[in-house]
């Protein structure tokens, strides 16, 4: 009897503390986003450890973003279930670091003796209680084969399902919806669903949000369609991201998938050095980024921002001030992952593969340069015009300083480790030198580059397809590793009247000189997912760098497999 009374002593002390924690309403202008940059606990030969130990650091985040009022937490892909390798072969360890889930969304797992789900997803349902917020949380999940789907699209021999999920729980802790990976980037052995879900769930602060994972953001289905077909306005974003310069940074592809959508974006990043990995941020689409956070080290930090609704198409940015937003960085005795870890002094990068862009070198001489060029590929043309200012008297022989080159594709890439991808990009991009293997790559941390070039202004323009296939977007990075605010730029798309065409001009309209990329990146889905590619001799000679016709079979990117789950680990 006295444990009865002791745990409803707990339990109303639990929902007066409920009480005083300051929730959005619906018909407010704003909510409280918070997203989380995090190292999680990566060694060890027991899932349930583990995902014990990184919950219990989620639970220290929510307390934080609680004190900010936060209403929505979103924590990063591979966040919680990690450790484990990955093999299409061999899947054994697959189930010690995984869950099952249930199969309605009304679950309650907190105390729920009952409930199929780890422990750590019950920790986590009990915190979404105990902090009154919505919590999106990345794990593995476990599903058993049933008779329907062996018939439709074969049941593996282990007889189980495993996929990469986002589950939500809602304020009270209840499973409220859920996400199957459909684009997976160098997970061998984890299983896709035969259509994409197109998942999302709508709050008390009368704000439906769509969900996806990480390398989804570069495909139509589901991240597109969420947008287009379904009208979502707000994005929670679980990334676990391979940067790639000078195109695929994180933050970078954050921002400008946001401000051609025009829609709320909350991106929580699995923080990883050693593998590029890291980035987090909250954006408000066309009007601005409320926060980022790219650090070069290791870290775990939380990233709070009042993020304004979009409401009949506007927001009121009114809301948004220098005192909305906040990062706290978490020390080694709140969160311990970090805890002799090798310091890494910068972050790794990937490299496009360039050879078959056609590029020009921007030649610059001393003072102001005014350039016009129309550059094209395989029957793809750009037009660039560039303002800038080159200090001469501020470089000697030995000065380290970015050199720039125009850059355009139009055909189909390889995602190292994945398959192809169709794009179309119109680009300036920075350079460590005059050759083009040194493009898509940046001088060291520790270096004294000099700042040589001023850009005042650039001007890209092309026309692009309106096919339902083909996507464009505004690209750029700084110095910094940042995508550049729309403050600094305008772009802007206009459909041609009686044509599948379009023209999109992207203007720099700040002057800066810390810039790596200003581009229009375009993908095109129907390159996708090709089980090898042909790439022709483009119709025009590339002025520089360009190779012949080239074949590459599939099975030639094995090697980037397993370099890249060897980084994962």
């Amino acid at each position: 009897m006295w444990v009865f009374k002791l745990l409803s002593s707990v339990i109303v002390l639990v929902i007066c503390c409920q009480l005083t924690f300051k929730v959005s309403a619906a018909d407010e202008f704003s909510y409280i986003g918070a997203v989380a940059e995090y190292h999680p606990v990566l060694t060890g030969d027991n899932g349930t450890e583990i995902a014990n130990e990184n919950a219990k650091n989620f639970i220290t985040m929510m307390a934080k973003a609680a004190e900010h009022n936060a209403d929505i937490i979103v924590f990063p892909e591979n966040g919680l279930t990690v450790g484990f390798t990955y093999s299409k072969e061999n899947r054994t360890m697959y189930p010690s670091f995984s869950t099952f889930l249930p199969d309605d969304n009304a679950h309650v797992p907190c105390k729920n003796s009952e409930t199929v789900v780890i422990e750590a997803l019950q920790s986590l349902s009990c915190a979404a209680q105990n902090y009154s917020m919505y919590v999106v949380i990345n794990l593995m999940e476990m599903k058993k084969c049933n008779a329907s789907e062996t018939e439709s699209h074969g049941c593996p021999s282990d007889g189980l399902f495993f996929y990469n999920t986002n589950v939500v729980l809602d304020r009270n802790g209840t499973i409220i919806s859920r996400y199957r990976k459909f684009n997976l980037f160098a997970e061998p052995g984890v299983d896709v669903t035969s259509t994409a879900d197109v998942a999302s769930f709508t709050t008390d602060f009368d704000v439906t949000f769509g969900h996806f994972i990480c390398f989804d953001i570069l495909f139509k289905e589901p991240a597109l369609t969420l947008v287009k077909d379904y009208n979502i306005t707000d994005i929670v974003y679980p990334t676990h991201w391979f940067s790639e310069m000078p195109y695929l940074t994180t933050l970078q592809v954050q921002a400008s998938w946001s401000y051609a959508n025009d829609v709320n974006f909350l991106a929580s990043s699995f923080n990883n050095p050693s593998s590029g990995s890291g980035g987090s941020g909250i954006y408000a689409g066309k009007d601005g980024h409320l926060i980022t956070y790219w650090p070069e080290y290791s870290s775990n930090a939380l990233l709070v921002a009042t993020v304004p609704k979009l409401i009949n198409g506007e927001r009121n940015v009114s809301l948004v001030s220098s005192t909305s937003a906040l990062y706290y960085a978490f020390n080694d005795s709140e969160i311990s992952t970090l805890v002799g870890l090798e310091v890494i002094p910068q972050r790794l990068f990937a490299q496009e593969n360039l050879t078959l862009f056609t590029t020009s070198e921007l030649d610059f001489v001393n003072g102001t340069t005014e350039i016009s060029k129309e550059v094209c590929n395989r029957e793809f043309c750009c037009s660039f015009h560039v303002n800038s200012n080159f200090a001469n008297e501020s470089v000697t022989e030995t000065s380290k300083y970015y050199k720039y080159r125009i850059a355009v594709f139009n055909g189909i890439r390889l995602y190292p480790g994945i398959g192809t991808g169709g794009i179309q990009v119109c680009s300036i991009i920075s350079c460590t030198d005059a050759t083009l293997e040194s493009c898509g790559t940046r001088f060291a941390v520790t270096d004294d580059v000099v700042a040589a070039t001023v850009f005042h202004s650039i001007v890209i323009s092309g026309n692009f397809s309106t096919d339902a296939d083909m996507a464009q977007m505004p690209s750029s990075l700084t110095t910094d590793i940042l995508p550049l605010n729309p403050s600094d730029f305008s772009y802007s798309a206009v459909d041609y009247e009686n044509s599948t065409d379009r023209s999109i001009v992207y203007n720099l309209t700040s002057s800066t000189s810390n810039l790596l990329t200003f581009a229009i990146f375009g993908r095109n889905f129907s390159g996708d997912w090709k089980e090898e590619i042909v790439i022709e001799e483009p119709t025009e000679s590339p002025t520089t760098g360009a190779s012949a016709g080239v074949h590459v079979p599939y099975s030639s990117i094995a090697v980037a497999i397993t370099f890249l789950v060897a980084m994962w680990q």
